[in-house]
């Protein structure tokens, strides 16, 4: 009698067990988890580098001679190459000058590495071009990205030398010597000693980053072309996120796996973004949690001075000020300006003092584009964008577009954030509590109280959330309860009761989940990122019975219903509605709990990294 296909060993077992019982293994688990994160990483790492590259079916006419992809051609990483290849150029106290800017961007981006319809129909009138679809397709790379930065080249004064300079050959080769003589003498007089003066004074302009910024990238500078650059720091920029990672696995205490923590980080709001444009929220992100898992292990001084490397990003160094403020921790605040203040002196022998004049009036100019632009508010998460999206009329012209009343609403909610965070965190959290719910929501509020930032730097608000994974049973737990669906029908009465029936623990189950409040909004928040932006889903709500008569310029009349249209792409900022909802939840729950009587937990740096604290699955 031959072997049955069920009956391979003694017990029974289809499979023998050697062939799978490793599967279930710390050390099996622990391997699959890490190739899940790298292969995570290595995915964004490939989108990165391929993000706006030639496809199999771009026209010739489109194609560029580098076939990889052009990222680098945008302001995120191109205006930050500007500034450190500006440094190592020695034009470090003309940072914020144009007509530098102009020499060093033209260099960088030559017209031989642009498609050829940029190449041959930019300067050609719209109805004569023959390949161009749109104006999209023309436009110099130099020309774009100096048109997105801050500022604006004098046109007058340039007209003038301009002309000054070619009317001599206006003559003709039959105007005789006497025209050219008069031209000559004519051109000389109008380029008087204040045209003169006009066209040599800088035009202030560029990138919104600090002088600081520039040193922190002069080593991408060192590149001659900032396509090189883009492709390393994209390297580098992934290599953070596993950094950040690490720091997530210590600050949790160990309940959070090294590899799950890289992971997550990877697929969090603002990552993927994040590498496509160049940007560097991964090393802004490594700031925050390796500044405060020093200050939560008693290393307040070396906490700060981490945090004090935000001089690169002031916007974010004065919103996670906040923290060890309203914690009361002064060592952190000290270590955190005085680190501050020294990298800003140092960049004085090289950019002087006047640059940072010259960055406070770029800033103030970027300042009003945001409340006014159509574009920046789209891509903006602060809360200052959020009513503006209603508030304001984009048909008018920017200069008319911001009112006194956009401005008192967005100034008035971002007021509630921040008055509401100082209250509540001040009367009702723990302040020696360096992770918790206390701890998470003022991360969070900190976050969200930050003046001005885009899509990508919502992955700062990670570290929030990483405050409440430190306690992943208080927050994080789901209930599980049985579900039967039986129908109850009354029985007759028995004079011998019936036999209970042997449970059967491995039969089916009907079981429901009741999940909590912060894990589901951290669930909406990896939808978002990972499958609801990429689909765009749309949706149009309209309301009858608030419709009205129209007449047309014709005379036609019809009836108009007010509708109201929303989509999941980057242009709506549901990251951010989901932060305020969880930071809202974290300031209910202080409320009504509180949490001054809880205790110090323990050292969150005595665990082996990638190791769950003792002997715990991963949260």
């Amino acid at each position: 009698m031959g072997v049955g296909v069920g009956t391979v060993d003694d017990r029974g077992y289809v499979i023998p067990p050697r062939f799978w019982a490793w599967a279930g293994t710390r050390r099996a688990v622990r391997v699959f988890l890490w190739l899940f994160a790298l292969g995570v990483g290595a995915h964004h790492l490939w989108h990165a580098r391929n993000w706006l590259a030639d496809g199999p079916d771009t026209p010739t006419h489109r194609r560029r001679p580098d076939p990889g992809g052009h990222g680098h051609t945008q302001i995120d990483f191109g205006g930050q190459w500007v500034m450190g290849r500006m440094l190592v150029l020695g034009h470090g106290r003309d940072l914020y000058h144009r007509q530098r800017q102009w020499e060093v961007v033209r260099e960088g981006y030559p017209v031989s590495a642009e498609t050829p319809v940029q190449r041959e129909e930019t300067l050609v009138p719209r109805h004569l071009r023959q390949l161009a679809r749109s104006d999209d397709d023309v436009g110099h790379d130099a020309d774009r990205l100096m048109s997105w930065f801050m500022g604006a080249d004098p046109p007058q004064p340039w007209k003038t030398v301009g002309g000054a300079a070619a009317a001599p050959l206006a003559a003709g080769p039959f105007g005789g010597p006497f025209a050219a003589v008069a031209l000559h003498q004519a051109a000389a007089q109008s380029v008087t000693s204040d045209v003169a003066a006009e066209v040599s004074a800088p035009a202030v302009g560029g990138p919104l980053y600090p002088p600081v910024h520039a040193f922190f990238y002069a080593p991408l500078g060192l590149f001659d072309h900032p396509h090189d650059a883009y492709a390393l720091f994209q390297v580098i920029a992934v290599g953070l996120a596993y950094v950040a990672g690490l720091g997530v696995n210590v600050l949790t205490r160990g309940r959070v796996w090294w590899s799950v923590a890289s992971a997550g980080v990877l697929l969090y709001p603002g990552c993927r973004s994040g590498l496509d444009l160049g940007q560097n929220p991964t090393l802004s992100l490594c700031i925050a949690l390796w500044g405060w898992v020093l200050a939560a292990r008693g290393r307040e001084w070396a906490g700060g001075a981490v945090w004090g490397i935000f001089a690169f990003k002031p916007v974010w160094g004065m919103a996670f000020f906040l923290v060890p403020l309203l914690a009361g921790r002064w060592r952190v605040c000290l270590a955190m300006v005085g680190t501050g203040a020294v990298l800003g002196a140092l960049t004085l022998p090289v950019v002087g003092v006047q640059t940072w004049f010259d960055w406070l009036a770029v800033g103030k100019e970027a300042a009003g584009v945001y409340n006014e632009s159509l574009n920046w508010i789209n891509l903006s998460r602060d809360l200052q964008g959020i009513p503006r999206r209603f508030l304001l009329d984009f048909t008018r012209p920017e200069a008319e577009r911001d009112t006194p009343q956009a401005r008192a609403v967005a100034w008035g909610l971002w007021g509630v954030v921040f008055g509401t965070t100082v209250l509540v965190y001040r009367v009702w959290a723990n302040r020696r509590k360096p992770i918790g719910l206390g701890a998470g929501f003022l991360f969070l509020g900190a976050f969200l109280t930050c003046y001005r930032f885009m899509y990508y730097d919502v992955l700062l608000s990670l570290v929030g959330v990483v405050c409440l994974l430190a306690e992943p049973g208080r927050f994080f737990r789901t209930r599980v309860f049985g579900v039967d669906l039986t129908p109850q029908v009354p029985m007759p009465a028995r004079s011998l009761d019936r036999p209970a029936a042997a449970a059967d623990p491995f039969g089916p189950k009907l079981v429901g989940y009741v999940s909590s409040v912060p894990l589901t909004l951290l669930a909406g928040l990896y939808l978002v990122e990972n499958v609801l932006t990429g689909l765009a889903v749309e949706a149009t709500v309209g309301v009858i019975g608030w419709g009205h008569p129209t007449t047309a310029a014709d005379g036609a009349t019809a009836m108009t219903t007010p509708r109201m249209h929303a989509d999941t792409s980057i242009a709506y900022p549901w990251d951010t509605v989901l932060v305020i909802a969880l930071w809202a939840w974290c300031g209910l729950q202080l409320i009504l709990r509180g949490e001054r009587s809880e205790g110090q937990p323990d050292d969150p740096g005595r665990v082996t990294p990638g190791e769950p604290a003792g002997g715990r699955p991963p949260g």
